[in-house]
C-alpha cells in the first residue's frame, strides 16, 4: 500500500515538472526579427536604428543580432532566460555568430549573450564594460530604446575591429575627494611661494619654476557607427536566425 502511495506521487510530481517545463517552452514569444520589442518600451528611432545595425551585421559579417525586451522572464531567471532564448530562436546561424541582447522590465535586468563563435571577440568582461558604459546611464533613467541602441552600436564597432575604451569607475567618494586635495595643496604652494619668494634661498624649483600636470580621467565616448565599418563578406541571406548556439558567457547587470 505504501509503496503504492509512493510510485502515485512521483507519477503525480513527475506530471507537473513536465507541465511547468512544457509551459516554459511554450512562454517563449515567436521572434519578429532583429528587434523584438514584446514589452512595447522602445521608442521608434532605437528601434529603426537598430533594425539597420541588424541587418548590416547579418547582411556583410553574418553576425545575428538579436535585441529582446520582455515584461518578465519569470519564472526563469534573466540569465536562464537569455540563455534558452537564444538556443530556442537559434540566433547567428550553423556557425554560432549570434548575440543576443534581453531586457527584462520587472527585473530591473539586461542580459547580453554572445554564441561560440563570437566569444573570443566578445569575453564577458569586455560584454559587462559596454553594458555599463552604453546602457546602464539610460537603463537608470527608463531610456531602454537609448540605451539598447548605444550597446547594440558598440558591440558592432568591437565586432568590427574597434577598440572600446573601457573606463574604469572611480571609488565612491574619491572625485569630491580629490578636488579638495588640489585646493589643499594649491593653499599650500601659494603660503610657500610667499614665504620663499623666486629667487631667494629656499625658493621652490629655482631657474625655471615649478611645472605641475593634473590627469584628468576622460569621459566615456558616445557610441557612433559609420559608414564602412563593418567589413565586407559579400551578400547573405537575409533572417539571422538558424542554429546558433549560445556560449552561455556574456554578462548582466541589475538596474
Amino acid at each position: 500500500m505504501r509503496s503504492s502511495r509512493r510510485i502515485l506521487r512521483s507519477s503525480i510530481i513527475l506530471v507537473l515538472i513536465l507541465l511547468l517545463t512544457s509551459s516554459v517552452i511554450a512562454a517563449f514569444p515567436a521572434r519578429q526579427g532583429f528587434v523584438n520589442d514584446f514589452a512595447n518600451v522602445l521608442d521608434q528611432r532605437s528601434k529603426a536604428e537598430m533594425q539597420l545595425l541588424g541587418e548590416k551585421l547579418w547582411s556583410e559579417q553574418g553576425i545575428g543580432l538579436a535585441v529582446v525586451t520582455v515584461s518578465t522572464t519569470s519564472p526563469l531567471d534573466p540569465k536562464e532566460y537569455t540563455t534558452a532564448l537564444f538556443n530556442e530562436w537559434g540566433v547567428g546561424g550553423p556557425d554560432d555568430s549570434g548575440l543576443i541582447m534581453v531586457l527584462a522590465v520587472a527585473e530591473g535586468a539586461i542580459e547580453v549573450e554572445p554564441g561560440y563563435g563570437l566569444e573570443g571577440v566578445l569575453p564577458d568582461g569586455l560584454v559587462g564594460a559596454v553594458i555599463d558604459q552604453e546602457g546602464m546611464p539610460h537603463f537608470k533613467n527608463q531610456a531602454y530604446g537609448e540605451g539598447l541602441a548605444a550597446m547594440a552600436v558598440a558591440y558592432a564597432n568591437i565586432l568590427a575591429g574597434e577598440e572600446f575604451e573601457i573606463v574604469e569607475e572611480q571609488e565612491g567618494g574619491s572625485g569630491w575627494f580629490l578636488s579638495f586635495a588640489i585646493f589643499v595643496l594649491i593653499i599650500i604652494l601659494m603660503r610657500r611661494q610667499r614665504r620663499y619668494p623666486p629667487g631667494g634661498s629656499g625658493g621652490v624649483g629655482g631657474g625655471g619654476g615649478s611645472g605641475r600636470t593634473v590627469i584628468i580621467p576622460r569621459m566615456p565616448r558616445g557610441g557612433g557607427f559609420g559608414s564602412g565599418g563593418f567589413g565586407g563578406g559579400g551578400s547573405r541571406p537575409s533572417g539571422g536566425f538558424g542554429g546558433g548556439r549560445s556560449g552561455g558567457g556574456g554578462a548582466g547587470r541589475r538596474f
